[in-house]
């Protein structure tokens, strides 16, 4: 059978607020609980989805215990693979990551918009991105435009650093196919990061990437997935579905099955893209915790 692994999902104890709305979420209903992940396991038992990277968010009020949560859902289902948010950069050292590890975490999740989260990237101990490297662990960023520069000197002197490029790095939102100049312009700081063997890029959020948002199959969006595929190979390529905030847009199943309809895909690819490249990650990321307990590979 073959195993599909979500590379970008959210999951939370309260609901995943719509923008401009902090009451509402994506998956709250009039009168209505929804459990945001017996949702989830029901999309993905109907897709064969057998892994998800659950990306941490604990940067507002609503989710500022997310971290906690996950760790708690962690034990409960061997699906889920969680990386923890980075609430303070500059506190982020060997020994969180060490208590993060013990806790069943496989990576970390930062957000970088700003000039101040910036700089304290720049600031972080070397040792810390020794440790992420050493450890295979996964470094979920979500960012845009000239912000996807300040990984180039961290990523020069660790090459490895398998740091993932959510949404295809949040280029422009387009209502029609750029052309190729255009698209390599918007993409030009992920495409940077492709000259290093350890990044990644999360074909995720399109609902963010094309006008309108629920324009399946977003074929206006297929050049940047093009220029992304030719700098950094298909098998540096990862489904996310975005979930739940992509169900305000698509349907769970539109956040896959778009890439079959890419003509610069084959069927290989997609199973790739849509699967084996983050199980290979994942299964990267056990063999050394095996190692680093003593245990036989």
């Amino acid at each position: 059978m073959f195993e599909r692994a979500d590379a970008h999902v959210h999951l939370s104890h309260r609901p995943f607020p719509k923008e401009g709305c902090a009451q509402v979420g994506f998956l709250t209903r009039p009168g209505i609980h929804l459990d945001e992940i017996a949702c989830y396991e029901s999309h993905a038992e109907d897709h064969d989805v057998t892994a998800a990277l659950v990306v941490g968010y604990a940067a507002e009020d609503w989710c500022k215990d997310n971290n906690r949560f996950l760790v708690e859902k962690l034990a409960q289902h061997t699906w889920i693979h969680a990386v923890a948010f980075v609430s303070e950069l500059k506190k982020l050292s060997t020994t969180l990551l060490e208590s993060w590890r013990s806790q069943g975490f496989v990576g970390i999740s930062i957000y970088l918009f700003d000039a101040e989260s910036e700089s304290l990237l720049i600031q972080t101990p070397e040792e810390v991105w020794t440790w992420l490297a050493a450890n295979n662990w996964l470094i979920s960023v979500n960012s845009r435009g000239e912000y996807w520069q300040t990984w180039l000197p961290i990523l020069e002197r660790h090459e490895t650093l398998c740091v993932l490029i959510s949404h295809l790095g949040l280029p422009p939102a387009v209502s029609e196919p750029p052309i190729q100049q255009f698209a390599e312009h918007a993409l030009a700081g992920p495409l940077a990061l492709a000259q290093f063997p350890g990044p990644r890029v999360k074909l995720s959020g399109f609902y963010a990437l094309t006008t309108p948002s629920h324009d399946y199959p977003h074929m206006s969006a297929w050049p940047y997935v093009k220029c992304l595929q030719t700098a950094f190979g298909v098998e540096r390529l990862l489904w996310g579905s975005d979930y739940s905030p992509c169900l305000d847009s698509l349907s769970f199943p539109q956040t896959l099955t778009m890439f079959r309809k890419m003509p610069f895909f084959s069927t290989g690819d997609c199973d790739q893209i849509e699967g084996g490249n983050l199980h290979s990650l994942l299964a990267k990321i056990e063999r050394i915790e095996h190692r680093s307990a003593g245990l036989s590979t």
